[in-house]
């Protein structure tokens, strides 16, 4: 028993390893082979994106797992989560469909991205999809088949970027923003087909699941949405703030001034979020591997030992991001020309490097305070950070331009991770 769980923990690490690679790889891709104004234009369109895909999804992935996996008939709650999911899907294409030539006209002032945007709704019902997939598979005790739905989602993306891109080279700046975007929905879509490939073994529940409509309940749809509207709201956070920057940003700018933003927005969040953020797939992984370790202790009343755990995967993460920093602060060019082939942010990787030492310790320190049942706090520290990034942008765009951003996200992500540690003393303090 001990060796299956261990091989099953091994083989999901090594999963989720590859996947990170491989999406880096399509990031890579993409930096280098689309031109600077595609560039802006696709992470221009990408908040948007996000948080469709949070109001499209609903929190029905992780509630339809919770609820498969401690109910004995199965069926009901994926049927109620793909009816929810229908319904919503239908609202917010339409919705959507008749708002972006608003946004892209009047509040994002840049008429070209109107198609990238359009790009958009085809993943809408992708990634609800996909998503209901992988709630299913998590709930089902199948963690690998789940996690891996992400080597075909990236690497049919590497796959369709690479044949797109060689088969015209005279693409226009718009178009390759929409074949960058319509690569998310072609990896949903192989992601989706390798789930359903995986449950097969289920075929004869799915296909009853047509002939059990009249048979569901309002206990079957209040128990996915009691839990993922919570959890919806808990990822709206981070979404909106992401929706709202580049709006918040060129609000009241001259044409000239928004286009030297959207400049340096691209340039953030196509070349140096990448890299500035790589070490947090390690310190995530550190921190739900070690953590399990602290709670167990700490809930049995051996602080002593929690408290080392505590401190070895703070100081272990810490050291981590420390690297990366150093690395970001001396050799940003270096690493922009390794991974992209171009220098573009290499300002904006120094400017962050020093202050992006914190953000590897964001990732155990909020795992501590759920571990220790303060998690609506985790929550409210997240709001903070977010509102501290949105008023940073909205007063000193005006005054600093390009250098606001790299000052608002370091603000967000240091107010952010000091209230977690804040909290975190109180509360070891409060337990001695």
């Amino acid at each position: 028993m001990k060796k299956t769980l261990l091989r099953s923990t091994f083989l999901l690490l090594l999963v989720s390893v590859i996947a990170k690679i491989l999406s880096f790889l399509v990031r890579i891709l993409l930096a280098r082979t689309l031109s600077e104004s595609a560039m802006n234009y696709y992470t221009l369109a990408s908040p948007t994106m996000v948080i469709m895909i949070t109001l499209a999804q609903m929190g029905i992935p992780g509630a339809l797992s919770k609820v498969i996996a401690q109910s004995k008939d199965t069926r009901k709650p994926l049927l109620a989560s793909i009816f929810v999911s229908m319904i919503n899907n239908i609202v917010i294409i339409a919705a959507f469909f008749i708002l972006l030539p608003f946004l892209s006209f009047y509040i994002l002032k840049q008429r070209e991205i109107l198609p990238v945007l359009y790009a958009i709704l085809p993943l809408i019902p992708l990634v609800s999809i996909s998503g209901i997939l992988k709630g299913y598979l998590f709930g089902k005790q199948q963690h690998v088949q789940a996690t891996a739905c992400q080597l075909f989602e990236e690497g049919s993306r590497i796959l369709f970027l690479l044949v797109m891109f060689s088969m015209d080279h005279t693409l226009t700046n718009v178009t390759m923003a929409k074949i960058a975007m319509y690569s998310i929905s072609v990896g949903e879509l192989c992601s989706s087909l390798y789930m359903l490939f995986a449950l097969r073994q289920h075929k004869h529940d799915i296909r009853q699941l047509p002939t059990l409509f009249h048979t569901l309940h309002r206990q079957q749809f209040d128990e996915v949405l009691s839990i993922s509207i919570p959890m919806t709201g808990s990822r709206l956070i981070g979404s909106l703030t992401y929706f709202l920057e580049p709006i918040v940003m060129v609000i009241g700018l001259s044409a000239l001034q928004s286009d030297t933003m959207i400049h340096a927005y691209g340039q953030l969040n196509g070349y140096v979020l990448p890299i500035i953020t790589m070490p947090s797939f390690l310190t995530i992984t550190l921190s739900n591997f070690l953590l399990p370790s602290f709670t167990y202790h700490y809930t049995r009343g051996h602080e002593a030992t929690a408290r080392h755990q505590f401190s070895f995967i703070l100081a272990s993460c810490f050291i981590v991001g420390a690297i990366c920093s150093f690395l970001c602060y001396f050799f940003n060019e270096e690493l922009l020309l390794l991974f992209y082939h171009n220098t573009r942010g290499a300002l904006l990787l120094k400017q962050l490097a020093i202050p992006f030492a914190l953000y590897s310790l964001q990732p155990p320190l909020s795992s501590m305070l759920h571990a220790m049942s303060l998690s609506k706090k985790t929550v409210f520290d997240t709001f903070a950070g977010s509102f501290t990034r949105l008023c940073c942008v909205a007063f000193l765009s005006h005054i600093l331009f390009a250098d606001a951003l790299s000052i608002a996200i370091s603000a967000g992500m240091l107010v952010t991770t000091c209230l977690h540690a804040i909290r975190l003393w109180f509360a070891f303090t409060k337990s001695k």
